[in-house]
């Protein structure tokens, strides 16, 4: 409701019938597009409060070609940095600094500055250069997204496995695991929320993996009416039925899914020749030495034997092993026998 005062308009993508995007007047009397993720992490992350100086920085995250959570998961991170003297740099934002913000934004898009360059590099190479990897908010050097996981162990199963790091795009999972989910056959309910590390959060985690980052990249097609408006998933497979004219059913769609994150998984470990291990699927380890400091949740935080436990349970539904490697048997049931030379030149396969 905040943005209602300030929204001169709506934006959306040709053709749909489902406007989403929220057009705002700026602090600067700029048109800027806002959504929850800008908001969540050039706002509240950053201790900025005004929503009209947000989109500023919002507006020229879009207008430099940076990403906006990213560059919200840099920028505080700096802040907390300079908080904890790591950082000495008079350009260093502290927390509700919009000037020195949006001062920093031009100077990691140019690299102008000494900490623009360093900035530009992301948080994992920060903290790696700086100190500070106790609070850098990432996962295989992708910065976090807007969900907190201190008590929401399948969300960060998501973030920690995510093909791209610690990203929500691919399982979604937070509103299914506090029970509000849209989920379709599921009612929306509201219920006082338990922390559990059960065996259907891993087979959650898979299920939306399958969905959203396999087989809604494969059609490029929109996530929002089946999140939103509650479309039937059942639609997909018919959709491509009728534009190809090849009949499709779930399980097909699946294996493809599945296809995808092994393929990508196969690659990862590739990559890092040798040195892969079950710690890159790992969520940010703040989440496990830190409690909430405040809130209903006051006190939580994640337990790393449960989530190892989790983990484990992850991986043998997708088929690889205790280190996140894909086996030779699921390689070949996906039709991906021609990896296993070229992962053999790297890792011993089981």
């Amino acid at each position: 409701y905040a943005m209602e005062g300030m929204k001169i308009g709506q934006r959306g993508c040709p053709y749909c019938n489902m406007i989403c995007g929220n057009v705002v007047l700026d602090a600067e009397a700029r048109g800027s597009e806002l959504d929850y993720e800008n908001v969540a992490l050039l706002g509240s992350n950053l201790g900025i409060g005004k929503l009209n100086e947000v989109a500023v920085l919002n507006r020229l995250a879009d207008e430099l070609g940076l990403d906006t959570i990213s560059l919200g998961g840099v920028i505080g991170f700096i802040m907390e940095a300079k908080e904890k003297k790591l950082i000495k740099d008079d350009e260093a934002p502290e927390f509700g600094d919009f000037k020195k913000s949006r001062e920093l934004v031009i100077n990691i898009a140019y690299k102008k500055t000494e900490l623009g360059k360093l900035a530009a590099e992301g948080v994992m190479r920060l903290s790696n250069l700086l100190g500070g990897k106790e609070f850098a908010m990432h996962v295989k050097g992708l910065e976090v997204s807007g969900y907190n996981c201190f008590a929401y162990p399948a969300m960060a199963l998501a973030y920690g496995t995510s093909s791209i790091g610690a990203h929500h795009k691919e399982a979604w999972v937070i509103a299914w695991e506090i029970g509000t989910a849209p989920i379709e056959g599921e009612k929306r309910k509201s219920v006082e929320y338990k922390v559990t590390y059960g065996p259907e959060k891993a087979a959650k985690v898979v299920e939306l993996q399958r969905l959203r980052g396999g087989m809604y990249e494969v059609l490029t097609a929109c996530r929002l009416p089946w999140v939103e408006v509650g479309l039937s998933i059942e639609y997909y497979p018919k959709l491509l039925e009728a534009i190809t004219g090849v009949k499709y059913t779930w399980e097909d769609l699946y294996k493809v899914a599945d296809r995808i994150y092994t393929l990508i998984r196969a690659y990862w470990v590739r990559e890092f020749n040798g040195r892969w291990d079950r710690s890159m699927d790992y969520p940010p380890i703040r989440w496990f030495n830190e409690e909430l400091k405040r809130g209903p949740l006051k006190g939580q935080h994640l337990d790393r034997e449960k989530y190892d436990v989790l983990l484990s349970e992850y991986y043998r539904l997708r088929g690889w092993d205790e280190r996140g490697i894909p086996k030779k048997e699921t390689l070949r049931k996906l039709d991906l026998d021609y990896v296993i030379p070229e992962l053999e030149k790297h890792v011993k396969l089981e």
